[in-house]
């Protein structure tokens, strides 16, 4: 059975709008980032009893995973390392009491292309992390970001396979592998059997992010082999990062006589029109965020219902 989730923080960064979504959705699972302008990794675990679960007990919310930035650093800035650590602990508490399974992290900033020199570093560091979930049965998922030593699939295998830990498993994300430039759905073959959780979120050829089910990620084709063949028993989270399409189109509309000297405007602004074309969308027409998370949402559910998931 898949069971929805969402970076609901992507709406809006208060804390009663998100459950208010995850509710309107009728869904009961989200992704923390973002709680009331503040990152789910700054709070203490005391903080967190105050001020957030009562909000989260009073909607019936429970979490699918941590979105945590543990790992999003420099992986030289030994200080960083060391605060990281000491939030993981706390993370690590939030997550138990939350009943919560998994933690997303990241594989450090590398800051150059010798991959195989930072490799033993990496490896350290990740260990380090792993120290902190040790005598729980929490899992630290890590996530394919951009410009980390793992946004390529084989280096997440690599990782995947030196690190050696049933605490420590890959979280697959479509247009983050489209945005450094792989195929999707060759990444998906290439991490399958290491992956437990899985963010929905789409790109178009110009690496500018879309609703579900419009860009290059080809959700149908991993989505039946990972649910029909596979079997496949967890989350879908949903990551829509379209918000600059609610944020800035105008401004982006209102510029397009400009994109013949800055490549940049031009590629948003053909970006935005396909998605104005696809939703039936003025040229001058805006959305609010809440409406894209529901587009994000509807497209994952069409998807689904294509494969004959069960959800």
């Amino acid at each position: 059975m898949i069971r929805i989730s969402g970076f609901y923080d992507e709406v809006s960064s208060d804390l009663e709008t998100q459950c208010k979504m995850v509710r309107e959705l009728g869904e009961t699972y989200m992704c923390p980032r973002k709680i009331n302008g503040k990152n789910i990794a700054d709070y203490t675990l005391q903080e967190f009893e105050q001020q957030v679960k009562p909000t989260l007990d009073r909607y019936g919310v429970r979490f699918s995973s941590i979105g945590s930035p543990i790992g999003k650093i420099k992986l030289d800035d030994e200080q960083a390392y060391q605060a990281q650590l000491r939030k993981l602990e706390e993370l690590v508490k939030i997550c138990r009491l939350m009943e919560c399974k998994y933690i997303r992290i990241f594989s450090f900033h590398v800051g150059g292309k010798d991959y195989d020199a930072y490799f033993p570093k990496v490896t350290e560091k990740l260990k380090g992390f792993l120290q902190k979930v040790k005598g729980t049965d929490i899992v630290l998922l890590h996530e394919n970001e951009k410009r980390i030593y793992g946004d390529e699939p084989n280096r997440c295998v690599q990782l995947y396979r030196a690190i050696d830990d049933p605490q420590f498993r890959l979280c697959y994300d479509a247009s983050n592998y489209i945005q450094c430039g792989y195929d999707a759905l060759q990444a998906y073959h290439t991490v399958k059997e290491y992956c437990d959780y899985y963010h929905i979120k789409d790109c178009s050829r110009y690496r500018v992010e879309v609703p579900v089910g419009m860009g290059e990620g080809h959700y149908t084709e991993w989505l039946e082999d990972l649910i029909v063949r596979r079997g496949y028993d967890g989350f879908m989270t949903l990551e829509p990062h379209t918000g600059k399409y609610a944020d800035h189109k105008r401004l982006f509309q209102a510029l397009c006589w400009i994109t013949w000297a800055i490549p940049y405007i031009g590629k948003w602004h053909k970006v935005f029109r396909m998605i104005d074309r696809e939703k039936g969308m003025g040229r001058w027409q805006t959305v609010d965020r809440k409406t894209i998370f529901r587009w994000q949402y509807e497209g994952l559910q069409k998807l689904l219902a294509q494969v004959g998931a069960e959800v």
